[in-house]
């Protein structure tokens, strides 16, 4: 085994994982990488550094043998190409060809950013899947990512550093992916929009509601449980609904209120301060919009 220091701490990695590195990346050694994170498959590679620069990367007018595609979160790290300095733009993919000479150059503040680096061959044969791309060099483009990307890398990372059975093809799955991810996102293929997903993301919604509607609810706490902005999620609710989040929240309160009010067993005060209105009058307004009644009419009609 060989011992590596990763994000300040120490980890282990085998001989055959640096050599998969290698493969990658270049001739780095174990040195080189003592402070970035590492998350490697058979053909894809993630790095991360920690707490200190790649010292590969700064290695003056050096290679890789893959594809890198480097996905930054701040704009001060800079790559120098060709004799010039090339600033990272927050939140963009920069594509590095094989081949492509190019170094990082050092900085006071270390860098953020998440570096892929997919197999040479692996990269081209998926590409060839798509007959429209005429197959050239990126020549260090920039592009913005696809919002599945993040979820991907997060999937690939939890993957290897879990080490459980099956990894390898649950590896090469989620890379198969990021691959595809990277391919259309650079050639501007759009993902139809995830109509399906957000349908189910909804339901739970709505399920969530049900069953917590006596509670004070916000929107905010709602698109938290489809695990949505606010806006996007007010936006797909009401879509796949009808009505807004809230007005339908509201809706779903009068209905259970309604159905308490008619065991005859709860006053106008409990049913309401049960069912998550603020107050009574709050309780009693909302009813008679929505009923033609007050709550008390209604209890005297029914009985």
């Amino acid at each position: 085994m060989i011992i590596i220091e990763q994000g300040g701490k120490n980890a282990t990695m085998t001989r055959e994982e640096l050599a998969l590195i290698s493969r990658l990346v270049g001739d780095v050694s174990e040195d080189q990488l003592r402070y970035v994170d590492c998350f490697i498959g058979n053909e894809i590679g993630i790095f991360i550094p920690a707490v200190g620069p790649c010292f590969y990367a700064i290695t003056p007018d050096h290679s890789h043998p893959a594809y890198s595609f480097v996905l930054t979160f701040d704009s001060y790290t800079r790559l120098a190409i060709g004799g010039k300095t090339v600033l990272s733009q927050p939140g963009q993919i920069m594509a590095i060809d094989p081949d492509a000479v190019h170094h990082e150059l050092t900085s006071d503040e270390t860098p953020r950013y998440i570096a892929i680096f997919i197999d040479r061959d692996l990269f081209e044969r998926e590409l060839g899947r798509y007959p429209s791309i005429r197959p050239r060099p990126f020549r260090f483009r920039t592009f913005t990512p696809g919002r599945e990307m993040m979820g991907l890398l997060k999937e690939f990372m939890n993957e290897a550093e879990a080490r459980l059975p099956a990894r390898e093809p649950l590896l090469a799955a989620i890379g198969t992916r990021i691959v595809h991810a990277l391919i259309r996102a650079a050639h501007g293929i759009i993902t139809p929009d995830a109509s399906i997903g957000n349908r189910v993301e909804i339901h739970r919604v709505i399920e969530y509601i049900q069953t917590h509607a006596g509670k004070k609810l916000s929107i905010g706490q709602l698109a938290a449980v489809a695990a949505m902005s606010t806006s996007h999620f007010s936006r797909i609710f009401k879509r796949e609904t009808g009505h807004p989040p809230l007005a339908y929240l509201n809706r779903v309160r009068l209905e259970q209120a309604r159905k308490l009010l008619r065991t005859g067993e709860c006053s106008v005060t409990s049913v309401a301060l049960s069912c998550g209105f603020a107050s009574p009058s709050h309780f009693t307004d909302s009813f008679r919009r929505f009923y033609g009644q007050s709550p008390t009419d209604f209890l005297k009609s029914y009985k």
